[in-house]
């Protein structure tokens, strides 16, 4: 069984290049959907009947 949903926490404007773009790229190749706060802000990940729901809020 793989993660369906990773959550990456990164400031905005880091200047230390993360994520890396090989680590998005590894959990793509798992089938993860993406997530990162500097893009979409706040993350909430509930358990649902039918699996996880994310919830963001920028």
């Amino acid at each position: 069984m793989h993660a369906r949903i990773a959550v990456t926490s990164v400031g905005a404007n880091n200047d230390y290049g993360h994520p890396a773009p090989s680590t998005l790229a590894v959990l793509a190749g798992l089938g993860a959907r993406g997530y990162r706060t500097d893009r979409d802000g706040d993350i909430a990940v509930a358990r649902s009947r039918d699996g996880p729901v994310v919830l963001t809020r920028r």
